[in-house]
């Protein structure tokens, strides 16, 4: 009777705690949240040698009420070459549309960077099917593509 008086008191006193977790604690966004779990990174090389990293969002899939008619990405580069202008692909056709933003933008907020060093960029493209190809190239440098699933 003692053991179980004592361990339904265990209990009792764990379960107080229980709503509390690990990522109670954060405040983030739903849009954050979704962009944390949608950003993929992928090194942009120059034969065998690393020269920069890409990062990027899928934005239809973050902000699904705003991004509806095309396929848009939220992009950040870094490179070694700082003064080489970027080229987007998606499933090996070229963007319809490449903005150059500030390292403050409306989509900072969606990750947890905005450095100095980087480049960043809205790029969109035309709607395409289910799978997507994104790809990034800056003169003869390019990125290993990202590949995106749509959720439809």
């Amino acid at each position: 009777m003692k053991t179980l008086l004592s361990i339904n008191l265990i209990l009792l006193l764990l379960q107080g705690c229980s709503y509390d977790n690990a990522f109670s604690r954060f405040d983030i966004s739903q849009e954050r949240a979704k962009s944390e779990e949608s950003i993929v990174s992928s090194k942009i090389y120059s034969q065998n040698n690393v020269i920069g990293l890409l990062n990027c969002v899928y934005l239809n899939t973050v902000m699904p009420n705003k991004y509806t008619q095309d396929e848009y990405f939220y992009v950040s580069i870094y490179t070694k070459n700082t003064d080489v202008e970027p080229h987007f692909t998606l499933n090996d056709r070229n963007a319809s549309s490449v903005k150059a933003l500030d390292v403050k933008n409306e989509f900072s907020k969606l990750t947890a960077s905005d450095v100095d060093w980087q480049k960043y960029y809205l790029v969109s493209f035309e709607k395409q099917g289910e799978q997507l190809v994104f790809k990034a190239s800056l003169s003869t440098f390019s990125s290993d593509p990202i590949k995106f699933t749509k959720d439809e």
